[in-house]
């Protein structure tokens, strides 16, 4: 008898992150969520700790373990890591008929699922790139707006990061990883070449009183959102917490060290960070979509930044388990109803305000 497609694959599923979104949908979902990752015993010890009744696997996304996994039973996968060596996990998903949903920050991991998105709507299934805060959130916002508005001009994103969270390595490798870039960006003059931790921008958020200083990072929703929204410039800048250490990564940048931060051991960087406390853990991103007439603002503020991924990504496996409508890329603002979504945000306090301004 042929066993039900009703499986969920957690990828790194006791990792920083992923650990959180296996305790939510395995208490959601009981028998039926397989926390994964280069540990069975490690997945096993991770499902006893919490009480889960979840499944433990091993899986190398290298391709040496897929074919432990049987991907028959399975419904969808959620990959909590950010780089893949290669692209055998993603295609095996694809061919087995998986939908498949990405925590990836980058915009690189972006265009790695945009490439399979003609196979993806043949297969009848959804491949969905960006969930969590970042790209996730502005995207939302801004196809919020564009519901009202005929067209947006500009979108700015602005993320503020606490540094007294626990952050994965895989986040931490990104950071590291992009501290010292070069990239490009839709601007009102066209496309413009900018560099990470320069074109300071002062705003003051809308859950704050006092203005702080926000520099260009290259995360995936300022290329996002100009690719499949039509805007005409889109931007994100990034600040910590602490104004401190925000300035010292600007210093950093201009004497010229930040070629050596970039190539820091990310586990030598998590465990540093592990130890020390820098701070508070609060975290916001705040998106301004300008259009013809307004400036409209939203800004979703909470604890714990690992967490409020996990909460958005589980949320986003929930949407996916349950609706069959919509297949091929989408983005997360394609298959959420925002009003429902903003709800669930807030009974799991992550608040989200909205302002607006006439131009």
């Amino acid at each position: 008898m042929k066993k039900p497609k009703d499986k969920i694959l957690i990828v790194g599923g006791y990792g920083t992150v992923g650990s959180k979104i296996s305790e939510k949908l395995g208490n959601i979902f009981p028998n039926k969520v397989i926390v994964a990752g280069r540990s069975e015993l490690k997945a096993q010890k991770f499902i006893d700790k919490g009480k889960l009744k979840a499944i433990a696997a091993c899986i190398d996304l290298s391709g040496i373990g897929i074919d432990e996994v049987n991907f028959e039973e399975i419904h969808t996968v959620i990959c909590c890591v950010e780089y893949l060596e290669d692209n055998l996990f993603v295609e095996k998903c694809i061919a087995s008929r998986v939908n498949y949903i990405e925590l990836g920050t980058s915009y690189a991991a972006y265009q790695r699922l945009a490439s399979y998105q003609k196979i993806a709507e043949e297969k009848k299934i959804k491949l969905i790139p960006g969930v969590g805060l970042m790209p996730g959130l502005s995207g939302v916002f801004a196809h919020e707006v564009l519901k009202k508005a005929s067209h947006i001009f500009q979108v700015k994103s602005f993320v503020l990061l606490g540094l007294g969270d626990k952050h994965g390595l895989d986040a931490i490798r990104f950071m590291l990883s992009y501290a010292n870039r070069s990239f490009t960006i839709v601007s009102q003059q066209g496309l413009k070449k900018v560099d990470t931790y320069t074109d300071c921008e002062k705003i003051t958020m809308l859950n704050e009183n006092r203005g702080r200083r926000f520099y260009r990072f290259d995360l995936a929703d300022q290329h996002i959102i100009a690719l499949n929204r039509g805007i005409d410039a889109a931007e994100t800048r990034l600040a910590f917490r602490s104004r401190f250490i925000t300035e010292i990564m600007r210093l950093a940048k201009i004497v010229g060290i930040l070629k050596w931060i970039s190539g820091l051991n990310p586990s030598h960087v998590k465990k540093w960070l592990d130890k020390f406390s820098l701070g508070s853990d609060m975290f916001s991103v705040q998106t301004s979509c300008i259009t013809q007439k307004d400036e409209i603002t939203f800004l979703a503020k909470g604890k714990k930044e690992a967490r409020a991924t996990a909460i958005i990504a589980s949320y986003i496996v929930e949407t996916v388990y349950g609706n069959g409508k919509k297949n091929g890329l989408l983005l997360m603002e394609e298959i959420i109803d925002f009003e429902t979504f903003t709800m669930y945000l807030a009974q799991n306090k992550i608040d989200i305000i909205r302002a607006q301004t006439k131009i």
